[in-house]
């Protein structure tokens, strides 16, 4: 040990158990128990070691546990007594608790001993699941709950030595591994207890000392026979005679000899009996009414009864004028009036006892279970609710005043529990007080199949599978707050998540979630009923009634959600708030914030992009369109001219004027005077001018000496296959000038031989590459063409194959050393 304070390490390592004192810190270790650095001697001679110390505040003295003995010593540390009940124990771990118990833990289990001095001793029992793990107890400890936790070799255990509830199974009782399913259960007047079901019935008392009295009655016991071992109802009457039904009729249950008579009753026809005995009862005439599966309801007089007789007095049936609404009888239930209820699986009636008379009192789907409260109202309960009849009131025709509450589910039982009423629906209870509100709560341990309350011991015995379990009336008696849940755990995607927060948040891939949450159940409380709703995704509450209170989501697509938790009041409906969480789930990295601010980015860029690409198409098609305007004039100019050309050289060959004149006239539209055929006979070509209306002016045929120009520069050296070649060269070039996509490609295509092959040739003949020739040969024509000034400089670039003015004018600068306009003013 070492004083953090003083740095001092008096005690070495070998200290188990230190306990701070107003007189100093009590230190116990392998060298026996230290005050400080005093010694405190235990016992004369060589001191024990201490392994435990504990202060007991309501016996105002300190607790030793040492290797094979308790020590008790004063608060002075002057006294010192053994427990000698715990002697040749050694003692580990010591805690107490408020109602003043002391726990110590050993090697040879739990001992507890009351502020009596009795003492409890818990060991495994294999058996018993319920009991603790192993007998060596290495550490116990005590929460504000009360619960006492065990540390074992085994592992962690939970004493409950208090609680809301205690489960007992039927083998505690009987001593026997055989089960029975509860389906009847009673308590007497005198405090003995019945329970039965699929097998057979059992009969105990029970005091201090345990169950006492054990009896099992089944049909195939020596000792305690019974008609049958299905058990439908067990019934005390005002005489404190017991009665069970069975499918073998109503037994009768002697006290003297502890044993059952058998009675199956009939009609006087013979034709209906008690032989399937679903339900018994006494009015208050001391007439015993029998509800029969398949044979209606049995009235007689109890003595009449008793005494063997077995024609039943009266008999309701299906059939007849005083008829019930069906044949099977379920229960049977008298109200404060007297009268008799009788459910028929969907039907209500009630018999006036006084005038035997039936009234059909109500219609529901399934009547599954009918009770009278201790007012005498009578409380059916169906598939989704229950409905209170006041029977205060006299029979009027077939109506009762009545008041429905909603259960949400299928009533299995229901009880009176002082002025209460619980009602069972698969593993909930609802409680609901006629005069006020309802709660819920889960039922532990057990699907209840029957409850019944006790008034001795003010508990809610109710009876399962195997066993019962026993609620304390007080759940339902305090005024229900309730308690907030806590997040427990969060598995992502099968793994436990350590994270906290008042946001969970999640990546796009940990979509899959489960959150565990507790409300505390070992605060003596019960669970509530919880409904949830994750906001953002869910359209309608999800109701946890498993008892496990996980919250589980796959596939959540990525957002922000709320979740909220809300307990469940005895109606079903959604009450106070109990938890609440903000989750969030990141989108993928493609849907990330800045992955949308680069779409956006893009598309509007792809938007400019297409709306640049759709005015460029559109400029383009009216370059085109303008292309092919001029070029249709270029082409009708030419051959208008062509034409003309033609016939005046045919009129001139002839020496015609008269000829000439009506060419003139036809195609220019001018006037030639009178002359003399002196005249006519000289005639000579003049200078003719287009007429005002035409806006272009005929393409004058290449001349002879620019070709030769053209070519003069190698073709004395050419052989006869280059100048072919040259010649088909610059006749596919001329043929195709017009074309602004003929290039080079199309060159050898048209020529027929390779690229490579073209490249050499035309550098070898021309000197230039295939693309410096060819633009030189459309910029010779275009020079041609300005120089003649009959055609505008857009028509010469359109002719000499080229779409784009400003590129026109750079090919034609370089190849002349001026613009084109510059040029055509030059050579005007």
């Amino acid at each position: 040990m070492l004083d953090i304070k003083g740095g001092k390490t008096d005690f070495g390592g070998d200290v188990y158990a230190l306990l701070s004192t107003p007189r100093g810190l009590l230190v116990g270790s392998l060298a026996g128990l230290h005050l400080g650095s005093r010694l405190i001697p235990l016992r004369a001679g060589e001191q024990p070691l201490v392994n435990a110390l504990a202060y007991d505040a309501k016996r105002r003295c300190y607790w030793i546990g040492t290797e094979g003995a308790l020590y008790c010593a004063d608060l002075q540390l002057r006294n010192f007594s053994q427990i000698p009940a715990l002697n040749g124990n050694s003692i580990k771990c010591l805690s107490t608790d408020a109602a003043g118990n002391l726990y110590i833990g050993t090697d040879n289990g739990l001992y507890q001993m009351a502020l009596s001095n009795a003492i409890t001793h818990y060991i495994h029992d294999s058996r018993d699941d319920a009991s603790i793990p192993n007998n060596i107890v290495w550490a116990c400890f005590v929460d504000k709950w009360q619960n006492v936790w065990v540390g074992t070799d085994n592992g962690l255990s939970r004493l409950t030595t208090h609680t809301y509830y205690r489960y007992v199974s039927l083998d505690k009782i009987t001593m026997s591994g055989e089960g029975n399913c509860l389906h009847a259960m009673l308590q007497t007047r005198n405090g003995e207890w019945w329970m039965g079901g699929t097998n057979g019935l059992i009969h105990f008392t029970r005091n201090a000392e345990g169950y006492q009295n054990v009896a099992w009655y089944k049909q195939n016991s020596s000792a305690f026979p019974l008609s049958h071992n299905r058990v439908r109802k067990i019934y005390e009457d005002h005489d404190g005679d017991v009665w069970i039904c069975t499918d073998h009729g109503i037994n009768f249950y002697d006290r003297s000899s502890r044993q059952m008579r058998n009675f199956i009753v009939y009609d006087k026809s013979g034709k209906y009996s008690t032989a399937w005995a679903y339900d018994v009862l006494q009015d208050k005439k001391d007439r015993i009414w029998m509800g029969s599966y398949q044979g209606g309801v049995f009235v007689m007089d109890k003595a009449a009864l008793l005494s063997g007789k077995t024609i039943a007095d009266w008999h309701y049936s299906d059939k007849g004028k005083n008829a019930l609404s069906g044949l099977h009888v379920g229960q049977m239930v008298m109200d404060g009036k007297g009268r008799i209820w009788v459910s028929t699986y969907t039907r209500l009636d009630c018999i006036n006892p006084n005038d035997m008379k039936v009234v059909q009192v109500a219609n529901s789907d399934v009547v599954n279970y009918l009770m009278a409260d201790s007012k005498g109202n009578i409380w059916m309960g169906d598939n989704s609710s229950v409905t209170c009849y006041y029977a205060a009131g006299s029979v009027l025709g077939n109506s009762f005043s009545s008041k429905t509450w909603q259960i949400g589910g299928k009533v299995s039982t229901m009880c009176d529990v002082e002025g209460k009423i619980w009602v069972v629906s698969g593993n909930e209870c609802c409680v609901i007080d006629p005069q006020g509100e309802s709660q819920r709560f889960m039922i532990p341990s057990v699907v209840p199949l029957n409850i019944c309350y006790s008034r001795q011991t003010h508990e809610v015995m109710m009876g399962g599978n195997d066993g019962y379990v026993a609620i304390s009336s007080d759940v339902a008696q305090k005024p229900k707050q309730f308690t907030r849940l806590m997040l427990a755990g969060i598995i992502v995607n099968g793994q436990a998540r350590e994270e906290r927060g008042e946001i969970l948040k999640l990546k796009s891939d940990e979509n899959n979630f489960t959150l565990q949450l507790t409300d505390l159940p070992f605060a003596d409380h019960p669970s509530a009923v919880y409904a949830y709703k994750l906001e953002g995704s869910d359209h309608d509450w999800h109701y946890l009634n498993s008892g496990n209170i996980d919250i589980t989501y796959n596939g959540l697509s990525y957002g922000d959600y709320h979740l909220t938790v809300h307990a469940v009041d005895g109606e079903g409906k959604i009450a106070a708030e109990v938890y609440s969480l903000d989750i969030s789930v990141l989108p993928p990295w493609y849907l990330s914030w800045w992955c949308k601010l680069f779409y956006i980015t893009a598309l509007i860029v792809f938007v400019a992009w297409l709306v640049s690409w759709y005015f460029l198409r559109k400029e383009l098609a009216d370059a085109q369109k303008q292309k092919a305007e001029v070029l249709e004039q270029v082409q009708m100019r030419m051959d208008f001219f062509n034409r003309l050309t033609e016939d005046l050289k045919a009129a001139v060959a002839h020496h015609s004027f008269d000829e000439v004149t009506a060419l003139m006239a036809r195609y220019l539209n001018v006037k030639i005077p009178e002359v003399s055929s002196s005249v006519a006979t000289g005639l000579s070509a003049s200078p003719v001018s287009e007429p005002e209306s035409s806006t272009s002016e005929p393409v004058p045929a290449r001349s002879e000496s620019s070709e030769e120009e053209k070519k003069e520069v190698n073709v004395s050296e050419l052989d006869a296959a280059d100048k072919r070649l040259l010649e088909e060269i610059n006749e596919a070039i001329e043929k195709h000038m017009i074309d602004s996509d003929f290039n080079v490609s199309m060159l050898q295509d048209v020529i027929g031989i390779g690229g490579k092959q073209l490249y050499r040739k035309t550098k070898a003949i021309t000197g230039r590459t295939p693309v410096e020739y060819i633009r030189e040969m459309r910029m010779s024509r275009a020079a041609e063409l300005l120089s003649q000034g009959k055609f505008s400089v857009s028509e010469v670039m359109y002719t000499v194959g080229f779409s784009n003015s400003s590129y026109f004018s750079k090919c034609f600068s370089k190849e002349y050393g001026m613009t084109p306009t510059e040029y055509m003013k030059v050579k005007r």
